[in-house]
């Protein structure tokens, strides 16, 4: 059953199917009593029941949409809408769809949601900004930019950017190190601005890290309460980690498993 009380849930898909994980993903947010609001760009043949359709189009245009040059992936872009979508909208948590909720999540009262996935990254594959919040503005200058200069590069990187940008080969958005318009940026204008202290520990948003995943949710012998503390929210997933695995054949007993069926 909803509770209007929780905030709201909003996530971003691009293509026409969500598939196994993201669908069991979205759904245990619904279990918790969360309204959950899919953004997407088509129309998708495979939506849970109870999920909220919205035109993606209303955060940034389609036409804008772009991958990373190496991976093929809409990372980088998903970075851009999450920061533009968490200025419009009120009450309001993005999360990636490998994102699986354990329990009713809630924004602490000054109004940031972030966390650490191992003890020097602050992630943003779950996050909450105050509208007002500088460091949402600046991630939203930044990466509404058609290239920037990370300011946390080396002087060596930075020249050699600035001469590339002289000769016509800047590096866009989707050319940049894979994580600099996630992670890279949040973590290092957090500490800039000042704003650890408002930062979740990594038991609460990411008890298993991304080197762990096939480790801890694929062994049979281990519970969910084998890898989470009392404090822990949700679980990330790291889809890219599980890349190749054939969901249909992983053991029932496995934490993954009960994932997807939701039956954690």
């Amino acid at each position: 059953m909803t509770n209007n009380n929780l905030p709201t849930i909003n996530t971003l898909w691009i293509g026409s199917k969500l598939g196994l994980m993201a669908s069991a993903c979205l759904k245990s947010f619904i279990k918790h009593g969360h309204v959950v609001n899919l953004y997407t760009y088509q129309n998708i043949t495979d939506i849970p029941k109870g999920i909220n359709i919205l035109d993606a189009n209303d955060i940034i245009d389609e036409s804008k949409i772009f991958r990373h040059h190496k991976r093929g992936s809409y990372a980088p872009f998903s970075d851009v809408f999450r920061y533009n979508m968490l200025k419009v909208i009120d009450n309001g948590i993005y999360v990636d769809c490998d994102v699986y909720c354990l329990k009713p999540m809630n924004i602490p009262e000054h109004g940031h949601l972030l966390g650490y996935e191992n003890p020097s990254i602050i992630s943003n594959a779950i996050l909450a900004l105050p509208q007002e919040s500088e460091l949402l503005d600046i991630l939203i200058h930044l990466t509404n930019q058609p290239y920037f200069t990370p300011e946390w590069y080396s002087t060596y990187d930075k020249i050699r950017l600035k001469i590339k940008r002289l000769f016509g080969r800047a590096n866009t958005l989707g050319k940049m190190g894979w994580g600099v318009t996630g992670p890279s940026a949040v973590t290092y204008y957090t500490k800039q601005l000042q704003l650890t202290h408002l930062v979740q520990e990594i038991d609460v948003l990411y008890p298993i890290q991304h080197h762990e995943v096939k480790q801890k949710l694929l062994d049979e012998k281990l519970k969910i309460s084998d890898i989470i503390s009392q404090k822990s929210m949700c679980v990330h997933l790291y889809n890219e980690t599980l890349r190749g695995i054939d969901l249909d054949a992983i053991a029932d007993k496995c934490i993954l498993s009960k994932m997807l069926t939701n039956e954690i």
